[in-house]
C-alpha cells in the first residue's frame, strides 16, 4: 500500500520529462528558424517578439484536439428498453400506483337465520342489502416490469393486477330489505350483523376472478396508454417504427391475439 503513491509519481515525472525535452526541441526548432528567417532578411527581431512568436507557435501546434462526443444509441434491446421504461416513471407521475380502472356495481348480501322450538318450527328471519359500490383497480408501478421489442412491437409484460383498499361504498344509495318468521322477533340483531360484514365481503369480492374479469382490458388499455406517453417521449419510438403496444399480466400465459394498441406514427 506504501509503495504506490512512490510509482505514481515516477510515472508522472517521466511523462513530464518527456514532455518538456519535446517542448524544448519544438522551442529550439522555432528559434533557429526564426533566426535564420531574420538573418537572411538582414533584419533583426526584438527578443520580445521572438518569445511571444514561439510561444503562440508553440500554443498551436500542442492544442488538443477535442474528443468527439459520442453519438446516443438509438436502438431498442430488451434489456435498455425495460431500464429506461423504470428510470422514467418518476417522470411521467409522483404516484406509486397507476390507477387503472374503476367499476361500480350494485351487490347484494343476504342472511337468514331459522329457529325451532321442540321440533316446532319457529319461522325464518332474513335480512337483505343492496349496496352500491365502487371497486377501484391499480398497477403498483415499483414492481417487476419487462418490456420486449419485437419487430414493430413492444410487449409489455406488467405487474400484477391490484385492488385498492377497502371500496368505496355509497352507502347514501344502500337499499335494505327484512322478513322475520311467524313466531319470530324483528331481525334487527342480524341486519347489523350483515352490516358488520358488509366492508369485509365487498373487500373479498373486489380480488374475486369474476370482478377481476369485468375491469381486465381496461386495465389493459390503461398499461398501453401509460407506456405510450413515455414512448411519445421518446425520440428512439419514431426512429425504430415501433407500431403497436401489447399488454400481458402475469396470470396470463398465452399472449392475446389482439394487440392492446395499435398505433401507426408517420
Amino acid at each position: 500500500m506504501a509503495e504506490a503513491p512512490a510509482t505514481n509519481r515516477g510515472f508522472c515525472f517521466s511523462t513530464e520529462r518527456k514532455e518538456l525535452k519535446l517542448n524544448l526541441i519544438i522551442l529550439t526548432a522555432l528559434s533557429l528558424v526564426l533566426t535564420g528567417c531574420a538573418s537572411t532578411n538582414g533584419t533583426s527581431l526584438p527578443t520580445t517578439a521572438i518569445v511571444i512568436l514561439l510561444v503562440l507557435l508553440l500554443m498551436w501546434l500542442r492544442r488538443k484536439t477535442p474528443p468527439e462526443a459520442p453519438q446516443p444509441d438509438h436502438s431498442w434491446d430488451n434489456e435498455n428498453i425495460t431500464a429506461a421504461f423504470i428510470a422514467a416513471i418518476p417522470v411521467l407521475t409522483k404516484e406509486l400506483n397507476l390507477e387503472v380502472a374503476t367499476s361500480k356495481q350494485t351487490e347484494v348480501l343476504e342472511l337468514e337465520s331459522n329457529r325451532a322450538l321442540f321440533g316446532i318450527n319457529l319461522g325464518t328471519n332474513h335480512v337483505q342489502v343492496q349496496v352500491p359500490v365502487t371497486y377501484r383497480y391499480a398497477i403498483p408501478l415499483y414492481d417487476e416490469w419487462q418490456l420486449e421489442v419485437q419487430g414493430k412491437v413492444v410487449l409489455v409484460r406488467s405487474p400484477a393486477i391490484q385492488s385498492s383498499l377497502p371500496p368505496a361504498i355509497h352507502t347514501d344509495e344502500m337499499k335494505t330489505h327484512s322478513k322475520r318468521g311467524w313466531a319470530r322477533m324483528p331481525p334487527a340483531e342480524l341486519l347489523e350483523q350483515l352490516h358488520s360484514e358488509i366492508t369485509p365481503t365487498l373487500s373479498q369480492f373486489a380480488s374475486d376472478p369474476r370482478h377481476l374479469a369485468l375491469v381486465r382490458e381496461t386495465c389493459r388499455e390503461s398499461v398501453a396508454d401509460f407506456v405510450e406517453r413515455w414512448l411519445d417521449l421518446e425520440e428512439r419510438w419514431k426512429n425504430n417504427g415501433i407500431e403497436t403496444v401489447t399488454v400481458q399480466f402475469p396470470d396470463e400465459r398465452n399472449l392475446l391475439k389482439k394487440p392492446a394498441r395499435l398505433q401507426n406514427f408517420s
